[in-house]
């Protein structure tokens, strides 16, 4: 693995409110997913080994046919295993994805300025987490604005 992105941000907001947005299944549907994507989390057992199943779907036309020109569906169904859980610290798990996997851990510290995120996308292919940090930057955007919706 050496496919490894990292995206940091800060978030001026109370790691209550974070970490509900990201380890609940209400607070993660409201703005997961690239812009264009909506998610619907079916399991979250947020505990180590526990299962974290979600379908991700094209919410507009655009984003549909370009899925499909690029030979993807336009909704697929994940079935991860978190590898990792402290409550208001640290979500990680790895995604099957054919033969091979993704892991993405994010992490979380408070600070002076708000909440420090951090969030860790590797591959056992390298070239997979190109596109993925692609969209965990529109997702973390949406997230953003999700969080400012809530002030």
């Amino acid at each position: 693995m050496s496919g490894r992105q990292v995206i940091e941000r800060v978030w001026d907001a109370p790691l209550d409110v974070v970490w509900e947005l990201w380890a609940t299944p209400k607070g993660l549907s409201s703005w997961w997913g690239p812009n264009g994507f909506t998610v619907e989390v079916l399991t979250m057992e947020l505990h180590e080994g526990g299962t974290f199943s979600y379908t991700m779907r094209a919410s507009s036309p655009e984003m549909a046919e370009k899925m499909k020109a690029g030979g993807r569906p336009s909704e697929f169904t994940v079935n991860a295993t978190y590898t990792d859980v402290q409550p208001k610290t640290t979500l990680a798990y790895k995604s099957p994805f054919g033969p091979e996997f993704m892991f993405t851990s994010v992490t979380f510290e408070e600070a002076a300025d708000g909440v420090h995120m951090t969030l860790v996308i590797d591959a056992t292919k390298p070239e997979m987490t190109g596109g993925a940090a692609g969209g965990w930057r529109s997702a973390v955007d949406k997230f953003a604005a999700h969080l400012a919706t809530m002030s």
